[in-house]
C-alpha cells in the first residue's frame, strides 16, 4: 500500500495550477478535470514507482500527465511493509520554471 506526503511547495504550486485554470476558464469543470487527471496519475505512481528513472544528479524521479502539460516530482522510500511517496514539487510546463530549469529560455528573432 501506498502512502503520500504533500510536501509545502508542491501544495501551493497545485493550489497555483487549480487558480490559474479557474482564472482562465471561470470554470469548476476544468479544474476537476486537472484534479482527475492528477489522481489517476498518483495512482499511477502507486502502481508503478519504479517506472520513472531517477535523475542522476537530484534523486527524484518525475511523471508528465495531462498530454504532457505538467510534471510532478517525487522521490520514494520502501519499508516493510509499505511504499512511502514524498511529492516534492509540480510544474506547468507551458512556463519557463526557471528554478528546475535554469537552463531554459524563449526563442526570439530579429527582423532586418
Amino acid at each position: 500500500m501506498a502512502k503520500f506526503y504533500f510536501s509545502g511547495s508542491y501544495s501551493k504550486s497545485l493550489e497555483n495550477i487549480e487558480d490559474f485554470i479557474f482564472e482562465a476558464t471561470n470554470r469548476v469543470e476544468e479544474v476537476e478535470k486537472f484534479l482527475d487527471a492528477h489522481d489517476r496519475t498518483l495512482e499511477f505512481i502507486a502502481e508503478n514507482p519504479t517506472t520513472p528513472a531517477v535523475h542522476p544528479k537530484t534523486g527524484d524521479q518525475s511523471w508528465p500527465f495531462f498530454d504532457g502539460r505538467y510534471r510532478l516530482f517525487f522521490v520514494t522510500n520502501q519499508t516493510s511493509n509499505e511504499l512511502l511517496i514524498y511529492l516534492v514539487h509540480i510544474v506547468d510546463n507551458r512556463q519557463a520554471n526557471l528554478e528546475l530549469y535554469p537552463q531554459n529560455s524563449l526563442p526570439t528573432y530579429e527582423e532586418d
